[in-house]
């Protein structure tokens, strides 16, 4: 346990907003799972206050020198501009990882599935840990996004992630029955986020229930 310890200590002394540290964020969101559930374990604050912080920084659209902060990383990088990746819809896609806005402002499912599925889990979790009545933005934001995905954006098989070339979301309704249009991905992954998060959903709904005395 020590090493793992000394490690999110590491993630807690080099990430946020206090003068010194970075306020960035992953690419694919899972420490922050991992982060939730240390907290379970350990009770330390420290462990939820980190993974807070890459939930609720994550699309902040002035964090870092008044910009995105993968707007910023590009630069430092040296990417050139207008440079698209293979695996991107359009040029500096934010919605890619979920970070085109912060995740209480956002209104449809977007970019990969699977970090989308995974990203939401943690805010699940956050709100289990938290109470819904103290994080109702972000509870509001995993509702909205949720009934969005299962209500236009999901297969009567269950599967996400209708678009092969970023393994992600598409417009509302699009999806295509074969890989020859560019769809029906839907990766094993993106399935097993889906079963996470609603698992999370759940436990919020029943936590929300004995709090109020309902169960």
């Amino acid at each position: 346990m020590e090493p793992l310890l000394r490690y999110v200590s590491l993630l807690y002394d080099t990430f946020g907003t206090e003068q010194g540290k970075i306020p960035g964020y992953p690419g694919h969101p899972e420490i922050e799972l991992a982060l939730l559930r240390l907290f379970d374990r350990t009770k330390d604050p420290k462990h939820q206050e980190l993974a807070n912080f890459f939930i609720s920084e994550r699309g902040n659209p002035h964090g870092w020198l008044g910009k995105n902060y993968y707007d910023v990383e590009a630069l430092r990088r040296g990417d050139e501009a207008g440079r698209r990746p293979a695996y991107q819809p359009h040029e500096n896609s934010l919605r890619y990882y979920q970070a085109h806005r912060p995740i209480v402002e956002q209104e449809t499912m977007e970019g990969h599935s699977v970090r989308a599925m995974y990203l939401l889990t943690s805010v699940a979790d956050l709100v289990r840990q938290k109470g819904p009545d103290s994080t109702d933005k972000l509870d509001a934001a995993v509702h909205r996004l949720w009934n969005n995905m299962v209500q236009k954006k999901m297969y009567v098989t269950g599967g996400i992630g209708s678009m092969t070339q970023w393994e992600g979301f598409g417009i509302d309704y699009f999806l295509p029955q074969g890989t020859d249009d560019g769809g029906c991905y839907c990766e094993t992954c993106a399935a097993i986020g889906v079963m996470m998060l609603a698992e999370r959903m759940l436990q919020v709904v029943n936590y929300d229930a004995g709090t109020r005395g309902l169960c």
